[in-house]
């Protein structure tokens, strides 16, 4: 059986990053960046080393490795990041920055980490990827620091269109926005003693799925959900 899920594993693997690699034909850097009223919360700290999923890179190809809460799990433990930001008001804003007229949070029952959080620490770091999108619409990500502390070495890096590696620096109070599935990008390796917390939003600009995009994200979904991908 084992085996069995590690060729599903493979499988799904070969066809996002087939399906991803191909938006080298419509590469986008742009990063827009926004002000939002937070401040430094340590707390999540704890909050995530106790309750979050654990991305384990020995299971998942070397690709990544942090804490990690989903929808739900924000919803049941700091709901007050959802009421500030899952809201009409703030996808106006971001409608606003990034000039598209529709623009639509996904469905969590579709997509578990439409809003998630990620903590890194220690040795934790994702490799370089775009972000997949099975939906229709164009894929906007936004990307919300929730606590740095003094030692964190841990960045979002990305490619601009002429392959130059560029670090992203965003404070607590800021925020960012871009094209996910449009920018090849990474987050750094983080250092003894480094901590970094970030709130994530997955837009998009129609929710419609395909028939082979619905299936495609039930297979992602399972994937994490059985190798904390």
């Amino acid at each position: 059986m084992n085996l069995y899920r590690k060729i599903i594993f493979f499988i799904v693997f070969i066809v996002i990053f087939i399906l991803s690699y191909r938006n080298y034909f419509s590469y986008n850097d742009t990063i827009h960046h926004f002000d939002v009223d937070i401040s430094n919360s340590e707390y999540l700290v704890d909050l995530l080393n106790d309750k979050g999923f654990v991305k384990d890179s020995k299971k998942n190809f070397n690709n990544s490795s942090c804490k990690v809460f989903n929808y739900i799990d924000i919803s049941n433990n700091c709901n007050n990041y959802l009421k500030q930001f899952d809201n009409e008001d703030f996808l106006l804003k971001i409608k606003k920055i990034i000039n598209e007229k529709n623009l639509y949070f996904m469905d969590h029952n579709t997509e578990p980490l439409n809003i998630a959080m990620q903590l890194y620490q220690e040795n934790d770091f994702m490799s370089y990827h775009f972000d997949t999108n099975f939906t229709l619409g164009k894929r906007y990500t936004v990307l919300i620091p929730l606590y740095i502390n003094n030692k964190n070495q841990s960045f979002l890096t990305i490619k601009d269109k002429d392959n130059n590696e560029k670090k992203i620096i965003i404070e607590v109070g800021q925020g960012i926005v871009y094209n996910g599935d449009k920018v090849i990008h990474k987050v750094s390796t983080q250092c003894k003693d480094g901590k970094r917390i970030t709130l994530i939003i997955n837009l998009t600009t129609d929710p419609k799925f395909s028939l082979i995009g619905k299936y495609l994200q039930k297979l992602r979904n399972y994937m994490f959900i059985n190798y904390t991908w």
